[in-house]
């Protein structure tokens, strides 16, 4: 979609504007399961964003995007993503050079988001008020319509409620990485991902007090042309926290198929197999690192650590503006001697060795409306049915209802 408004500047340079609006209404009972005491809350919370670029050519480009952020009537303790007075989301810099076979190497500078592949690992936080950006220096070799192979290396920034203050510290939490994007040589129309990354994190979650080094590889097989459509990863991690090796996994499945019906019914499957374990030995609960927040659903109920899902949904097109997604999500712990995990990866339910693993059954339907090109209103809601293991720590069933309106200008 080209930006909401562009025009010459002169001498072969050119200006563009994008912007977009979002408000949100969400409604718990029994935030987090009413682990943590919380009980029911209900929030609104609003941010506005707007990308300016002047760009010459293909060649070099000055991109500024501004973000601000609020949210009113919640009760429970508010997140650093929340509130924001003002600040830049994206300050950057970028050179293309072309070379005559048509291979560009991209140079990017600055503050930047990041996310690949399905947002599993490496997201922009979309299911948090404010997204997540990094400090990073990015060179992307691409050999179009062949591959694609990135390298960066990045620190987050921490979003803060004041004006132009948000910070990236380095010298706490960074993280390198090299992300190729390959065709894939069995089946034609689809790719795989090769991937490497590395984080360096000062305060390890896992081990308070504690250095964490954390190496994650995998491979990801992704194929989005009908009818079939496949996406599926194996990753795996390994290092050290504190004095704690690391060796941690996960795989997850993504198949699905289009069917040739009135309103385009589209039948997905998805599993994950996520590892956890106990606080003896070698650390086995997975990192997801920067993972989105609604990464099983719109709630964003549970981290995707120490985590077993089954996941069949449909998605129905009943009208060209309008989609359904029907869904559930059956979930046990991978380890009963690890905890529960919230997002961004936040213990709330201490392990219960001995107790059946399930955490109960998480039923989701959500609806969009694309009312104009500018305008998408959207509609979810999720009821979670406690398991016996979320019984044993103290957990609830959980509702929770989202409303949000999203305005591009």
């Amino acid at each position: 979609m080209p930006p909401a408004s562009a025009g010459v500047v002169g001498d072969g340079w050119e200006f563009s504007i994008d912007g977009n609006a979002r408000t949100v209404v969400e409604s718990y009972h029994n935030l987090y399961f009413d682990i943590t005491g919380e009980g029911d809350d209900s929030w609104v919370h609003q941010r506005v964003q707007a990308l300016m670029e002047l760009e010459y050519g293909n060649t070099f480009k000055i991109g500024s995007e501004l973000t601000w952020g609020d949210m009113w009537g919640r009760q429970s303790k508010l997140g650093p993503p929340d509130q924001d007075g003002g600040d830049f989301l994206q300050l950057f810099a970028q050179g293309r050079f072309v070379t005559g076979e048509g291979d560009s190497l991209l140079i990017k500078a600055g503050r930047q988001t990041l996310r690949y592949g399905s947002a599993r690992l490496l997201s922009t936080r979309e299911g948090a008020n404010q997204r997540l950006a990094h400090d990073a220096f990015l060179l992307s070799w691409e050999r179009p319509e062949q591959f694609r192979i990135d390298a960066f290396v990045a620190a987050p920034v921490t979003t803060t409620p004041g004006l132009f203050d948000n910070r990236s510290h380095p010298d706490q939490t960074f993280f390198w990485s090299i992300y190729a994007v390959l065709p894939s040589p069995w089946q034609q129309e689809s790719h795989y991902d090769l991937y490497y990354i590395g984080l360096s994190d000062k305060e390890s979650v896992f081990v308070p007090g504690g250095r964490e080094l954390r190496h994650t590889v995998g491979v990801r097989w992704w194929d989005d042309t009908c009818p079939w459509i496949c996406n599926t990863e194996t990753t795996l991690q390994f290092g050290h926290a504190g004095e704690r090796d690391i060796l941690a996994g996960a795989l997850s499945l993504g198949v699905g198929r289009v069917l040739d019906a009135p309103m385009k019914p589209t039948l997905m499957l998805r599993a994950d197999a996520i590892s956890g374990g106990d606080d003896k030995g070698a650390l086995n609960t997975l990192h997801p690192l920067f993972q989105a927040n609604n990464y099983f659903n719109q709630g964003g109920f549970i981290s995707p650590s120490n985590l077993y899902n089954l996941n069949p949904q449909i998605m129905l097109q009943p009208r060209a503006d309008v989609g359904v997604t029907l869904g559930v999500n059956f979930q046990w712990r991978f380890s009963d001697d690890d905890a529960i995990y919230a997002p961004p990866l936040r213990p709330i339910g201490k392990p219960s060795p001995g107790v059946d693993k399930y955490l109960g059954t998480a039923f989701n339907a959500a609806v969009t409306w694309d009312a104009c090109e500018s305008t998408q209103l959207a509609l979810s809601f999720t009821h979670h049915e406690a398991g016996p293991s979320l019984i044993a720590a103290g957990g609830k069933n959980v509702d929770y209802l989202q409303t949000a309106l999203n305005l591009r200008f």
